[in-house]
């Protein structure tokens, strides 16, 4: 007859593929198997297999049998799920299993859930190739790199931009410093508008750009590509950057020192041309149609020359001139077309017999497609780099048969090293590996070049300082037409912060639950107690809920996280705004006071039974007044905090027949719990109540419990009535 035990018909109706397995008993060392308890439909249209009910493990996957009893029997013992790295069968399907224990205690049934990722898997080696083919030319790019957040105005324009994140060559190519957090109008208040505009337009319609620009206010040129860093409307551009102001300079250098070789003249070449002495007068000896026909050549800078680019050639012609230097450079002109293309120009001094210059000539050759193609790929490198960057993804290329190894910038640093401290090595790697893991990281790697199988290695790295980082790697070999491995390419990231994460959960969790648990234990113990100090229901009902809330507004300060202290003059405010209580009738004066969990539970209880008996018979109900005061005192080496209630005002005061619960509250469980003192006195003109105890740190009362407190005294009542009278 089939097993109905609840459990299978949850695995039963799971979508996603599952089983349930069973240890098996056995004397001796322990049994090294597990039955099938239930298997659902998507499991067995998954894997191609049938209704393993009652199936060992062993005789149905006797090759894995053993890598999986130790798994299910560690997720057994921990009491936790356990995740199993990706396996591949025979199909080439890839797996992952999550295993988790079904019940508390000693259980012996585990629940497997087993995902397909077999297409996530392709497409996480698709990116990885993808990154090795682009990494050679990634690592050759050092330019610039910020993302920015443009704000825009009322009126809907660009007015400024805070930079977000700034990569390595950020300060060098711009000379801004601890830019990240901060607006551009912070370094630069005059900075011109074109430059806020051109990413205001980026912004808003996500199209890319790519421009040169010189900014006066900072003093420097700029070759940029800007492009959309988020969806539409997110107002984050990427700026990927260049200082060109060094080889604008340069430029300007070389077009002074222009020469006639006269060697080149029946050397192959776009243009051949003479320049006068003084650079008054260009001619054109030789060309392909490049320069404009009919141009004046008195006014060759204005004709042949962009508006943007003259003032720097004619700052080159001036310092060309007065140094005699040759002239070597690339530069923009008006071509005959009516496009603007960009020349090598080469060009050297012709002297005459008395050593001064007579002319000068050269030739330039038309670059525009290899500078066009150039930035083109620049512009592609740089963007998987700052992908790369972006992500904190470290990157290496291990060339199996040299030994020799290339690491990205993050790949350093995600291993504790300052980038290119070492020369990148198995070595080095290894050093910062926790020698707990050291053994699984080379198992896995061992395992991955054997079976070609993809390298995934989750391990924990040891920095310089002592910190422990987890790191997840994933990488592949690469193998000859011998099978032989040749070249490994791999990629890892830190996922410290993620494991802290769900370490922070789980604890969140536990405390919660804990907190429950004992919650119902005191509202128990709390609900005996009151029930035998009142005579009617009514009273009962409404006493309990009142102690009922002054418990929840305590726990609702101490839940805001696991540990949380409370601050004694909220207490007090609690307690007396719960009653309703005038602002005018009271007085509330001391130190600040965090107090402990186990402090502050059982003085709200003990607050609360002032407050509500001074509403019934005391200063809040007959127009009396109350001063609450305290003081910290020292006492041998610890802090105790002394309080201080004190009732005036009263009209008629009356003594009450028996210990009330408030009473016994201050003068019974505030020395037992507390280790302290107190006191309740009834004068003329109202209550005095007056309690010290030592200002030390004590977990929640609710992890003892009321039960517990009761049990020690012998069961004993707290109170015979309600009433502090």
């Amino acid at each position: 007859m089939k097993d109905i035990h609840p459990h299978n018909a949850i695995v039963a109706a799971l979508p996603q593929a599952a089983c349930l397995l069973e240890r098996v008993s056995a004397e001796g060392e322990g049994a090294k198997d597990w039955r099938y308890r239930a298997n659902n439909t998507a499991m067995q249209e998954m894997l191609g297999v049938g209704d393993l009910t009652g199936q060992l493990l062993r005789d149905r996957f006797p090759d894995r049998a053993d890598e999986w009893h130790d798994n299910l029997l560690r997720a057994a013992q921990a009491q936790r799920p356990v995740l199993l790295r990706p396996y591949t069968d025979q199909n080439g399907n890839v797996y992952e299993m999550t295993l988790s224990p079904v019940g508390g205690g000693d259980t012996q049934l585990v629940l497997a859930l087993i995902h397909d990722v077999t297409e996530a898997e392709r497409k996480r080696k698709e990116r990885a190739q993808a990154e090795a083919r682009f990494k050679t030319l990634f690592d050759a790019i050092d330019e610039g790199l910020c993302v920015v957040e443009i704000r825009f105005d009322e009126a809907g324009e660009a007015a400024d931009y805070k930079f977000v994140d700034c990569n390595r060559a950020f300060e060098a190519q711009s000379g801004l410093a601890d830019a990240k957090g901060r607006w551009m109008r912070e370094f630069e208040p005059d900075l011109e508008p074109e430059w806020f505009a051109i990413y205001g337009e980026v912004a808003a319609t996500g199209k890319p750009i790519r421009f040169e620009l010189e900014s006066q206010a900072m003093g420097r040129w700029f070759d940029v590509y800007a492009f959309s860093a988020g969806p539409v409307g997110s107002n984050l551009v990427a700026i990927l950057f260049e200082d060109t102001s060094e080889r604008k300079a340069t430029e300007n250098a070389l077009r002074e020192s222009e020469s006639r070789l006269t060697s080149l003249i029946n050397v192959s070449s776009d243009v051949v041309y003479q320049m006068s002495a003084d650079w008054t007068e260009l001619r054109e000896l030789y060309g392909k149609g490049l320069l404009l026909p009919g141009a004046d050549p008195t006014n060759w800078i204005d004709d042949h020359v962009p508006a943007d680019d003259r003032p720097a050639l004619e700052a080159a012609v001036a310092e060309c001139l007065a140094n005699n230097t040759p002239f070597d450079e690339e530069i923009r002109v008006n071509r005959a077309d009516g496009t603007v293309g960009w020349l090598r120009s080469r060009a050297v001094p012709v002297l005459d017999d008395a050593g001064k210059v007579r002319e000068w000539f050269g030739m330039a050759t038309d670059i525009t497609e290899s500078k066009a193609t150039e930035a083109e790929l620049a512009s592609g490198a740089e963007m998987l780099r700052v992908a790369t960057e972006i992500g904190g993804v470290g990157v290496w290329d291990w060339d199996v048969v040299t030994e020799q190894i290339r690491w990205s910038d993050a790949h350093f640093e995600l291993l504790g090293y300052e980038v290119n401290e070492i020369a990148a090595s198995l070595s080095a790697f290894r050093d910062r590996v926790h020698k707990d893991d050291f053994e699984a990281v080379e198992s896995a790697l061992e395992h991955a070049r054997e079976t070609r199988q993809e390298y995934v290695c989750d391990f924990r790295v040891v920095h310089p300082g002592g910190e422990v980082h987890w790191i997840s790697a994933r990488g592949q070999y690469l193998y000859n037409a011998d099978g032989k491995p040749v070249r490994m390419l791999g990629a890892m990231i830190d996922t410290t912060e993620r494991r802290r994460q769900e370490e922070w959960q789980k604890l969140l969790v536990e405390e919660l639950q804990h907190r429950v648990r004992n919650l119902i234990s005191m509202i128990r113990g709390m609900a005996r107690q009151s029930a035998s100090t009142h005579r009617t229901l009514e009273s009962y009902v409404d006493h309990l809920i009142g102690r009922l809330q002054a418990m929840g507004r305590t726990q609702a300060m101490l839940t805001r996280s696991p540990g949380a202290n409370v601050d004694l003059s909220s207490i007090m405010r609690e307690e007396l705004l719960a009653c309703a209580a005038p602002e005018k009738a009271y007085r509330i004066e001391g130190p600040p006071v965090q107090l402990s969990p186990q402090l502050a539970e059982v003085l709200t209880l003990a607050i609360h039974e002032l407050a509500t008996n001074s509403v019934k018979y005391g200063a809040l109900g007959d127009k009396g007044y109350i001063k609450i005061s305290w003081t910290i005192i020292a006492k041998e080496s610890t802090n105790h905090l002394a309080l201080r209630w004190q009732e005036t005002g009263v009209s008629a005061v009356t003594k009450p027949s028996r210990v009330g619960f408030g009473r016994q509250l201050i003068e019974e469980r505030i020395p037992y719990e507390l280790q302290g003192t107190g006191s309740l006195t009834i004068h003329d003109t109202g209550v005095l109540a007056e309690m010290s105890f030592p200002l030390v740190d004590g977990s929640s009362v609710l992890e003892t419990g009321i039960e517990g407190i009761e049990r020690q005294r012998g069961n004993a009542s707290l109170g015979a009535s309600e009433e502090v009278r």
